[in-house]
Formats: C-alpha cells, sequence, structure tokens
C-alpha cells in the first residue's frame, strides 16, 4: 500500500520531479558499475536509532520514517556488504 501511495503522488502531484527520479534511477542501474540505491520516505534528524525494518515495498513490511544518521550509517554499510548489490531496498526505522 505505502509503495503505491508514494508512486500514485509521485506520478500525479510531483510528476517531473517522479520523472526525473526515474532517469536518475536509470541511470545508475545501466552505467555498467556496481551500485545500490537505498530508498527511504521520511528522513528526520535526531540520533541515530538503528535500522529496524529494510527490504523491498510490496514484499517486505518497511516503515516510513528513518533518522539521517541512520541513512548514512546504512549507505555506508553497503560499500563492503554486498547483499543488496544491484538493488534498491527501502530502509527505516
Amino acid at each position: 500500500m505505502q509503495q503505491k501511495l508514494i508512486g500514485f503522488m509521485g506520478r500525479n502531484l510531483l510528476s517531473r520531479a517522479y520523472q526525473e527520479l526515474l532517469g536518475m534511477s536509470d541511470l545508475i542501474m545501466n552505467n555498467g558499475l556496481d551500485w545500490t540505491i537505498v530508498r527511504f520516505s521520511a528522513p528526520k534528524d535526531g540520533p541515530a536509532r538503528g535500522v529496524n525494518r529494510y527490504g523491498f515495498f510490496g514484499t517486505n513490511k518497511i516503515g516510513i520514517a528513518v533518522t539521517h544518521a541512520d541513512i548514512a550509517a546504512f549507505t555506508a554499510v553497503q560499500l563492503t556488504d554486498d547483499r543488496f548489490h544491484h538493488a534498491a531496498p527501502a530502509i527505516s526505522n
């Protein structure tokens, strides 16, 4: 449901930004390099709490909010962890 709502809002309320996001994602995914795109819905200030939920919209139960500190920490781990190699996981606290 969350993915459908975000997609609907992006396509209908922010269509130009949504198209730009799709274009950027396409450039990253089709450049021949190793990549991971970390997705999140509602970044917020605050101390790190740990990423408690991660996976893929429509497959795993992903929350909405995540702290900036946890986005940075999860992203940094992707440099050495290949679990999400060539994937775009979503994260939340």
